[in-house]
C-alpha cells in the first residue's frame, strides 16, 4: 500500500496565498471543495449545523459554539489552507511543531519578564474584524468577503470551538501583533505569543512598555488582564519564572511542576507489595512521565542524561519481572470419561 505524502505546512507568504488572488465566490467555493450554491445553502442552514454548550476548560467556564457536520467540514478546509501561510517567528501557538516548551525556551537567559493576556480574545473578535481583514488586508471582493464571514462567524463573532478560529484569529490580528513585536524589538526585547498570552523579556523591561502595548491592543477594541512583571533568580537553582506553564530558570528551561509531581508520584507507586504485573504497569507509567521530563530538560543536558540513566534502570527492572498470566478455567474440569448429558452439548 502506497503511503500518502504528508502535507507541508507554511509553504508560502500571505502575499502568494490564494486569498490574495482576487477570488470570486465560485473560486472560494472551489478552494473549499464545494459548489457556490452549496455554500449558499449551508449559510441558510447554518443554525442546523451549530451546537452551543458551556464547558469547563482549565479553570474557566467557556461558552462554546461548535460547528458540526457540513459546517465543520468547511471550517476544517479553511483551516487547512490558512495553515499553509508562513507565520511570524514570534508566534508559537497555534502552530504545528511548536510547543509550550519552545515558547518558554525562547526567553532563556533573560532576566525580567512582562506577561499579559488579551481578555476574551475569540469572543471579542467580531464579524466586522473578520470582514475588514478579508476585504482590506486580503483584498477580497466585498461579496466574497461577506460570504466568508457568513461561513465562519457564529452569533456575530469568532466561534470558540471551531477548528479554524485559532489560525484565522492570528491572521485577522497580525498587524496588531506585528506592531507590538516591532515596539519590543526596538527596545532590544524578546516577544512571544501563545494564543492570547503575550510574553516580553529582556535584561531590563521598562514599566512604561506595558502601557504602550495596551494602547495598541485597545485600538483594536480589546482589553488586557493578568498583567505581571517578574524576574528570574540569578543564582543557580534560583526562583524561576513560569512562561505558559513551563518554568524558566537563569540559563535553562525546567520541567513543569505538574510533571515533576507525576514523576514523584510514579516512584511512590513502586511499593514492595505490588505483584509483578502491577509493578510493570507502574514502571510503564513512570517511564512515560520520565520521557516527557527528559524532553523538557533537554536530552543532552546533564539532567537529561541523568534521566536517561534512570529510565534505563527502570527498563532493566521491568525485564526481570515475571509477567506470565495464568488463566483459570471458568468452571470445574470434568474427569476424563465423564458422560455428557444431551442438554450440555453445544448445538442444543
Amino acid at each position: 500500500m502506497k503511503r500518502r505524502k504528508q502535507q507541508e505546512y507554511e509553504r508560502y507568504p500571505f502575499s502568494d496565498s490564494p486569498w490574495t488572488q482576487d477570488l470570486t465566490q465560485r473560486d472560494l467555493a472551489e478552494l473549499i471543495g464545494w459548489k457556490k450554491h452549496q455554500l449558499e445553502a449551508l449559510v441558510r442552514d447554518k443554525e442546523r449545523y451549530t451546537r452551543r454548550k458551556t464547558e469547563l476548560i482549565g479553570s474557566k467556564l467557556r461558552d462554546l459554539a461548535v460547528p458540526t457536520g457540513k459546517l465543520r467540514t468547511v471550517h476544517e478546509r479553511l483551516k487547512f489552507h490558512l495553515n499553509k501561510i508562513k507565520q511570524p517567528t514570534y508566534l508559537f501557538s497555534p502552530r504545528k511543531g511548536r510547543s509550550q516548551r519552545d515558547n518558554a525556551e525562547h526567553h532563556v537567559e533573560q532576566v525580567q519578564f512582562l506577561s499579559l493576556d488579551i481578555k476574551q480574545f475569540y469572543p471579542s473578535t467580531s464579524d466586522e474584524h473578520i470582514f475588514r481583514w478579508a476585504y482590506y488586508v486580503a483584498g477580497l471582493r466585498s461579496d466574497v468577503a461577506g460570504l466568508l464571514v457568513k461561513l465562519i462567524a457564529i452569533d456575530g463573532k469568532m466561534p470558540f470551538g471551531s477548528p479554524v478560529s485559532p489560525v484565522l484569529t492570528t491572521h485577522v490580528h497580525r498587524s496588531m501583533f506585528d506592531e507590538i513585536y516591532e515596539l519590543c524589538r526596538s527596545q532590544g526585547l524578546k516577544m512571544s505569543l501563545w494564543v492570547d498570552d503575550l510574553t516580553v523579556s529582556g535584561q531590563f523591561v521598562r514599566g512604561e512598555l506595558v502601557e504602550a502595548i495596551r494602547v495598541i491592543i485597545r485600538r483594536q477594541g480589546f482589553k488586557t488582564h493578568k498583567i505581571k512583571f517578574r524576574s528570574v533568580g540569578r543564582a543557580q537553582g534560583g526562583r524561576p519564572v513560569v512562561v505558559t506553564g513551563v518554568p524558566v530558570r537563569a540559563r535553562r528551561v525546567d520541567a513543569p511542576f505538574s510533571l515533576q509531581k507525576r514523576v514523584q508520584d510514579g516512584y511512590a507507586k513502586l511499593r514492595p507489595d505490588l505483584t509483578d504485573v502491577e509493578r510493570a504497569q507502574a514502571i510503564d507509567s513512570l517511564l512515560s512521565a520520565l520521557g516527557t521530563y527528559r524532553y523538557h530538560l533537554g536530552r543532552s543536558s546533564p539532567e537529561g542524561r541523568k534521566t536517561a540513566d534512570r529510565m534505563q534502570a527502570l527498563r532493566q527492572r521491568r525485564a526481570k519481572l515475571d509477567l506470565t498470566v495464568i488463566t483459570q478455567p471458568s468452571g470445574p474440569i470434568k474427569p476424563w470419561g465423564t458422560t455428557t448429558r444431551d442438554s450440555d452439548v453445544p448445538w442444543e
